[in-house]
């Protein structure tokens, strides 16, 4: 696994570097304009760019070697915070360049998913996986935390314009890392099956999804992680709100800091140790003990330390999730489509996350506290609370029985519950291809 350690470290440094100057951008526009509006318009420009260019992405990564998308996708990645900085030292930088930037940063970003958790089983023995996913999924988290205290501290010191010269030191090490992989290991030069002719781009953008609508067990996988994304995030939106509905902030920053250590810690068990012999099984395990976390945050009246332990728990449980899932998607996907395959399932993953944002407001609003004041209020309503505290307590509640009832609806097909067993493993190498091989045709 050396030369995927090697790619690790750097992807490891330049997340933390991303993470800082996010936060930095997102000080400097709320001082500046003390606006959620631009706050928020900053976070779509972000997202919704990349969300759009992921068919292409996943097609361009399954064309040409994967470490030289990487590399472009780090350089391309670069010239939002290089432009900003030139900006910012001239004294030109505006509000609408850090959306543009953020927007151009967003589609060079797109490319970068696919790709690495794609070059992941060509790197690593198919029985190391579940470690290495585990090393990704701990490389994120890292990145999430360290980023933001850093940003924080860094930011009272130097400036916005200190963090975006840190922020291309961090992809300096990413794309260094990258060139010095291919002295340990030549490039892998994209799979195809032998004798079938190039398809024009837009034809193949829809053959990740095709894919996986041919196997009942992948689908199915898919369509559990649409309705598990979607109860989690439209709860843990509101988890800030909860929080600050009876406490002040350093509580929710206490709260956020425990459920990161937990993410962290989780990870880096799994970095070190063998993968679940029934990745699906741990997989919809992890989804009950979330629901049960969510009906426990949710009777739980805010009280501090409750909240920090289901945190803990909530993304501790994620590290597992992110761990596993991307081991079976690698393991029964093969090597000339992966691409295509992962951008589909990224494209699903991030569309959650808006839908969720949208409705967890009007549920709340309209759904929760009215139940929590009104027909609710002398059962149910007696341990979650009244008000808007307890019309959050409410959707918590919801999402849990709900991602209960999305768990029982997957073990019921033969198909996902019995996938691993059933649907055969793509053309994973037991050891991945020695140095100076030629890829498998």
């Amino acid at each position: 696994m050396r030369v995927f350690n090697l790619i690790w470290a750097g992807q490891a440094t330049s997340l933390i570097g991303s993470a800082m100057t996010a936060f930095g951008v997102g000080v400097w526009i709320f001082a500046r304009t003390g606006s959620p509006t631009a706050f928020a318009t900053l976070i779509l420009a972000a997202s919704l760019p990349g969300l759009l260019a992921l068919p292409v992405a996943g097609v361009v990564v399954d064309r040409f070697d994967r470490r030289r998308v990487m590399l472009l996708s780090d350089l391309g990645t670069a010239t939002g915070p290089l432009v900003l900085l030139i900006l910012h030292t001239a004294g030109a930088l505006q509000l609408w360049h850090l959306y543009v930037m953020a927007a151009v940063s967003s589609v060079f970003k797109a490319f970068q998913w696919p790709a690495f958790s794609s070059l992941v089983p060509q790197l690593v023995a198919k029985d190391k996986l579940s470690q290495a996913n585990g090393r990704v999924g701990m490389a994120e988290a890292v990145g999430m935390v360290f980023g933001d205290l850093l940003g924080g501290a860094l930011y009272a010191v130097l400036g916005l314009r200190g963090l975006l010269l840190v922020d291309l030191v961090t992809f300096a090490v990413a794309a260094t890392t990258m060139l010095l992989s291919y002295r340990l290991r030549p490039a892998i030069p994209p799979v195809r099956t032998e004798g079938a002719p190039r398809l024009p781009m837009r034809s193949e953008m829809t053959q990740g999804w095709h894919f996986i609508r041919q196997r009942r067990g992948l689908l199915g996988l898919l369509l559990f992680f649409a309705g598990y994304n979607l109860m989690m995030e439209m709860a843990l939106v509101l988890l800030a709100p909860l929080v600050l509905s009876s406490h002040p902030p350093s509580a929710l920053g206490v709260i956020n800091a425990v459920g990161a250590v937990g993410m962290i810690a989780v990870s880096g068990v799994l970095s070190f140790t063998r993968q679940p012999r029934r990745l699906v099984r741990a997989l919809l395990l992890v989804a009950v003990l979330h629901s049960c976390l969510l009906l426990g945050i949710g009777v739980s009246q805010g009280t501090p330390w409750l909240l920090a332990a289901g945190m803990f728990g909530v993304l501790g449980g994620y590290a597992v999730t992110n761990a596993v899932t991307p081991t079976i998607w690698q393991r029964k996907t093969p090597t000339e489509v992966q691409g295509r395959v992962f951008a589909i399932r990224r494209l699903l993953a991030w569309s959650s996350g808006p839908i969720a944002f949208a409705a967890a407001g009007p549920l709340t609003e309209y759904v929760g506290t009215p139940l929590a004041d009104g027909p609710l209020a002398g059962s149910v309503g007696r341990i979650t609370g009244s008000g808007t505290g307890g019309g959050i307590a409410m959707v918590f509640l919801l999402c849990g029985v709900l991602l209960l009832v999305v768990v029982a609806a997957t073990c019921v097909p033969r198909a996902v519950r019995r996938m691993e067993q059933d649907l055969p493993d793509a053309d994973v190498a037991e050891e991945p291809t020695p140095v100076g091989a030629a890829a498998p045709s």
